[in-house]
């Protein structure tokens, strides 16, 4: 059996191959970095929580007076 391969048909199935490859890399590292982002909580709900506590704190040495 001769398989003989044309050079456009192997740089055609590179291309192919590499852009196909390309795109699951780049959706791949979008997805990772998305969940990372969703994973750590925001700057904000730091200071909510340090205001939280303070608040907190005063009402109970309101309470003690």
């Amino acid at each position: 059996m001769d398989f003989k391969m044309d050079i456009r048909l192997m740089i055609t199935i590179l291309i192919i191959t590499t852009g196909l490859g390309g795109f699951y890399y780049t959706t791949q590292l979008r997805l990772d970095t998305i969940e990372v982002a969703l994973e750590e909580p925001t700057h904000d709900c730091h200071v909510l929580k340090n205001q939280m506590q303070n608040l907190l704190k005063r009402i109970k040495r309101l309470e003690n007076k």
